[in-house]
């Protein structure tokens, strides 16, 4: 009895072996910059200590973020983390099918190289038999004759054949050697990086449990993208909201929930400390990132940016400098500014100028504006600045801290396209409501995530001294309502496509205007009045004396609002002076030389401004004009 009652315990406290169930991607949060991946797993556990291993996973998992529920009653004892190399499931078919082509092949080789053996060995037997009969008989010429005919009909022959037999064997071997390379690859490229999550568990008694693994994931994100529409000046703007997922994870998301969150688990989460800034002089530039300063996400699926760089004034900087980041490719902007750059593989671009702050930012648009600061480094006095909580005044008491009060969780709301948006206290998620199956790969999945029409303020903006275009542009109040993010947009006016623009509700205006392109239906110019003493000396000072017509006509049937806008420069040295600027009843804004008319154009109106002013700088010199 008591070896039966051994026998019995034993298995109680045996050590199980490992179990490999089968993993199921259920769900997905997408943030801007990573993925939340949570996956089910059905495992039946015997009593004791057992491992389970969860395979098939992708080998960019963040080990610190996995997270693991649903054990009811069985204990975890350890979590790891581990990369192996795993060979894919071959694609038995197609190299079925290569190999039975190739076999073709090599058999229509041999009959092909044992004919070309046979004619050989029949020219050989001709050959040997024309000697024998020569050394054994006499033969009469018509013999003679007749056997030489034959011979050498028959050996041409041969000889013909065994040609068009070495063009089908070399046609041949290249077929087989391209079949054969392209088996070995399908065989060499079976392997992958997957990753697997080890488990150890004890289990009391035996237990079916439904496991619960949830892991952070990067190589993977969402960007916005927008399509904006409208019929007319006076119907609202209808924004589609749409959202585009990119995921290499090495892991296919196939028929998930998808949930979509403008919060980015890979941004710096800690609070800055407040230090000193000591203020010295230097000796060189410095360098100046502004990336810091936007909230601006690298987008991966730009391969070209173009854009205009201007200085902090609105003028044009040619020969800027742009360079992509981790390469040698770099272009210059040209006399007015504008660049074009291809985009290889790096994620920022930095602009850089003498006598200007550099400025680095992400690829986030095909569309990228810049201003560029200049770089005061030459600091005429030294300033001290105290600091530290030590004061003369005994009176000084540290103000009480305000605690701040969150309101209750707001409902969630119905975007236009039926799924859930919910607001939290620093970001926003999307809740698709229809499952998506996402593969791991280079293209983007569109998904919609909303749609709305918003009443917008139409007006025409022109600026002819830059660009000779009208562009009508939107302008919507409470856009802070609408819980969007930067991106591209492409412009749909009355129903035809206008163009792209970028959407930067980063901007802290009062309100969001968006341009929606030119209107071919307003002509605008800019020409200069020349005249015989446009230049002129007095002594050792130069005078340019400049004059511009300006003219807008309205072609459209309907009246229109436009604002358009021009400059006269403003001199940064004393010795470069700007005088008797006359401005056609412009508002003027003086410290940035910016002249601004506000126009009711009627359907067909033309009306023309003229502007001018004179400079005067030293005789010898360059200035920028």
């Amino acid at each position: 009895m008591r070896k039966l009652f051994f026998l019995l315990l034993l298995p109680l406290i045996a050590i199980a072996g490992e179990i490999n169930p089968k993993t199921t991607i259920k769900e997905v949060t997408v943030y801007l910059n990573g993925a939340r991946i949570t996956t089910e797993s059905t495992v039946s556990l015997p009593p004791g200590t057992s491992e389970v291993r969860l395979t098939g996973l992708s080998p960019v998992i963040d080990a610190n973020s996995i997270q693991i529920s649903g054990l009811q009653s069985v204990s975890l004892l350890s979590v790891n983390f581990a990369v192996n190399s795993v060979s894919k499931k071959p694609d038995s078919e197609k190299i079925a099918n290569l190999s039975t082509e190739l076999a073709t092949l090599q058999k229509e080789l041999s009959s092909l190289q044992n004919s070309n053996k046979g004619l050989t060995q029949e020219e050989t037997l001709i050959n040997n038999n024309i000697k024998l009969k020569g050394e054994n008989q006499s033969l009469s010429m018509e013999q003679v004759q007749s056997f030489s005919k034959y011979y050498r009909d028959r050996t041409a022959t041969i000889q013909n054949e065994v040609y068009d037999n070495n063009v089908k064997i070399t046609a041949i071997n290249a077929k087989i050697t391209a079949l054969t390379a392209e088996i070995n690859k399908l065989k060499t490229g079976n392997t992958e990086q997957r990753g697997e999550i080890l488990l150890k568990v004890d289990a009391q008694s035996a237990a079916t449990i439904t496991l619960i693994a949830k892991y952070n994931v990067s190589g993977a994100g969402w960007f916005a993208m927008y399509d904006i529409k409208t019929m007319g000046i006076k119907q609202p703007l209808d924004v589609f909201y749409n959202a585009h997922v990119y995921q290499k994870t090495g892991e296919d998301w196939n028929n998930v929930k998808i949930t979509l969150s403008t919060g980015d688990p890979s941004a710096n989460s800690i609070k800055p400390e407040a230090t000193p800034h000591y203020l010295n002089f230097v000796a060189s530039q410095g360098y100046y990132n502004a990336a810091q300063n936007y909230n601006y996400k690298y987008n991966p699926t730009i391969k070209l940016v173009s854009g205009k760089v201007l200085d902090e004034n609105g003028m044009e900087l040619p020969g800027a400098t742009i360079m992509e980041e981790g390469t040698g490719n770099g272009v210059s902007t040209d006399m007015s500014g504008n660049y074009t750059i291809k985009i290889s593989r790096g994620k920022t671009l930095t602009y850089s100028f003498i006598g200007y702050k550099s400025i680095t930012l992400p690829v986030y648009s095909q569309q990228m504006n810049v201003k560029m600061e200049a770089d005061n480094v030459q600091l005429d006095e030294v300033v001290v600045i105290g600091y530290g909580t030590n004061r003369s005044d005994e009176s000084y008491a540290e103000p009480e801290p305000q605690k701040t009060t969150y309101p209750d969780e707001e409902e969630p709301e119905i975007t236009g396209t039926g799924d859930e948006k919910r607001k939290g206290l620093a970001h926003t998620t999307f809740k698709i409501s229809k499952p998506y199956t996402i593969p791991s790969q280079e293209d983007v999945t569109v998904l919609a995530i909303d749609k709305f029409s918003v009443p917008a303020e139409y007006e025409y903006m022109a600026m002819p001294v830059l660009n000779e275009n009208a562009f009508l542009t939107a302008k919507i109040k409470d856009w802070e309502k609408l819980d969007l993010l930067a991106g591209d947009a492409n412009v749909y006016f009355e129903g035809g496509y206008a163009g792209k623009t970028y959407l930067d509700p980063n901007k802290t205006d009062e309100a969001l205007v968006i341009s929606l392109g030119s209107d071919p239906n307003i002509i605008v110019t800019r020409e200069e009045i020349i005249n015989k003493k446009a230049k002129s000396f007095m002594g050792s000072t130069r005078i340019l004396d400049k004059n511009y017509e300006i003219s807008v006509k309205n072609n459209k049937a309907t009246d229109i609002y436009l604002v358009l806008t021009d400059r006269i420069p403003v001199s940064q040295n004393k010795e470069i002076k700007v005088e008797d600027a006359k401005t056609a009843d412009a508002e003027v804004t003086k410290d940035k030389g910016l002249l601004t008319w506000k126009l009711n154009l009627k359907s067909k109106e033309t009306v023309k401004k003229q502007i001018s002013y004179k400079v005067k700088y030293p005789r010898g010199r360059k200035i920028n004009m």
